[in-house]
């Protein structure tokens, strides 16, 4: 299971990576609700400072029981060319979360982190 964190660390890498300067671009947040077997493809535009944001009202807006939400891509223009930030894509599901949660996800790297954040270090 991913945070918000996650993705926009991945952003920024991505941003150092292209060398861009992160105030000063516009972002193409691609993200796809899909429930059962169909799919519905979204986007939203926005800015760096709103990133954390839009990504947290993306996915409460659209989780559900029924649904899940993959956040596919994150895109910016530069030198009028798209540039693709992420490497890659983030889903959330209930099923994955309670998955995690109980210890029964397969990437067990990432099950070990989740757990261990859980609790205070001192």
């Amino acid at each position: 299971m991913f945070t918000i964190s996650d993705i926009i660390a991945d952003i920024s890498r991505g941003c150092m990576t292209n060398d861009m300067i992160e105030d000063c671009f516009s972002y193409r947040i691609v993200f796809f609700i899909n429930e059962g077997n169909k799919g519905k493809r979204s986007y939203i535009d926005t800015s760096f400072g709103e990133l954390h944001k839009s990504l947290e009202n993306i996915i409460r807006s659209n989780f559900s029981v029924t649904n899940s939400v993959a956040i596919a891509q994150t895109t910016a223009l530069k030198n009028g060319k798209c540039v693709y930030l992420q490497s890659r894509s983030y889903s959330f599901s209930l099923n994955g979360y309670f998955k995690q949660t109980n210890g029964e996800s397969k990437d067990r790297t990432r099950n070990g982190t989740v757990m261990y954040s859980r609790y205070a270090v001192r």
